[in-house]
């Protein structure tokens, strides 16, 4: 068997080494290749992209240069121990950490780290993803929940958000305020606990046929009701109720306005227009009472507007109207 041409060998290395590089340079993500002394022995087009560094700056530095304080100084110290004792925070593991670009600026990154034999000596392979993005749409997301949060907070009625089962999700300090209850002593439990008997009883029916059927008698709708505060006392409140996806499940949104105000008032305007019906009347009796020849004095004036003139039924009608008028003067 003749010996493999060295000239053969050496273009097929070539070739081999070529490939892995496309394969290396290729990768969206960054890809780092250190020794057992942390030195970058390679740094692909992505890691370029993130670090800012070309890789002829890298190749033989530590790979610390790439990390920020604290991880900068503690990197050697991991490194040896896991090589002494295998005690792995990262290798074959994988976590969120933070890098340390060119201009010293600090993003936050997926680091996933794989170990290699290559010719008998440990390699370490780091794969590293961007998160700013993920993390700048959280930041947005935290803080677009909070400015919501803010708003439901300091409205004036009462909020209250439930699941497709009935458990309350979400309770404002509205609602608090309305009923009684801190949040913590209703979120996770069913809204029915706010309603009163018969509404206590038939709520999960009709959410249920309402996620069956469609058949919305409140949702979408709003009307008057009445709810149940933690001392067992009722009141009457206008509930509007609007229905949302999220994440593809359904969540209803309850706003609840006190109409206690409005009942009382509205008893207090029929209670003070029965008073003047029944003062009324009474002017009416009294006046009556006080002049009760009044009712005859009258009917004999009409009877005497059909007698003949110098009758003497006229003349002694007459003489009645006179007498009454005398009495009542």
């Amino acid at each position: 068997m003749e010996p493999p041409d060295p000239e053969t060998s050496t273009r097929a290395l070539m070739a081999s080494q070529a490939r892995w590089r496309a394969l290396l340079d290729s990768a969206v993500d960054g890809i780092v290749v250190i020794d057992p002394q942390g030195r970058i022995e390679a740094f692909n087009h992505a890691a370029e992209r993130l670090f800012g560094y070309a890789e002829a700056e890298l190749l033989g530095l530590n790979v610390n240069v790439l990390m920020p304080s604290p991880y900068h100084e503690e990197h050697d110290g991991y490194l040896a121990r896991y090589l002494r004792e295998g005690a792995a925070r990262i290798i074959g593991i994988g976590r969120e950490v933070t890098g340390r670009r060119r201009d010293g600026s600090t993003f936050p990154l997926h680091l996933a780290v794989g170990e290699m034999n290559v010719d008998g000596e440990r390699r370490f392979t780091g794969i590293l993803h961007d998160l700013s993005a993920r993390v700048q749409l959280e930041t947005q997301l935290r803080a677009s929940e909070a400015r919501w949060r803010a708003i439901v907070d300091s409205a004036v009625d009462g909020i209250v958000v439930i699941d497709e089962r009935g458990l309350v999700e979400a309770f404002n300090p509205a609602a608090t305020t309305l009923f009684g209850y801190a949040a913590e002593e209703v979120i996770g439990r069913n809204v029915s606990m706010l309603m009163p008997s018969p509404y206590h009883e038939e709520h999960d029916g009709y959410l249920s046929r309402y996620l069956r059927e469609g058949q919305a008698r409140v949702i979408g709708v709003g009307r008057e009701v009445q709810a149940r505060r933690k001392d067992g006392s009722t009141f009457p409140v206008h509930l509007s109720v609007g229905e949302m996806p999220v994440d593809g499940v359904r969540k209803f949104t309850g706003i609840l306005h006190d109409l206690s105000n409005r009942v009382r008032l509205e008893e207090q305007l029929r209670e003070q227009e029965a008073l003047v019906r029944l003062g009324e009347m009474a002017a009416v009796i009294a006046h009556e009472v006080k002049n009760p020849l009044a009712g005859i004095r009258g009917a004999i004036q009409v009877i005497s507007g059909r007698l003949p003139e110098g009758s003497a039924e006229l003349a002694v009608t007459g003489e009645i109207v006179a007498r009454i008028d005398a009495l009542n003067s």
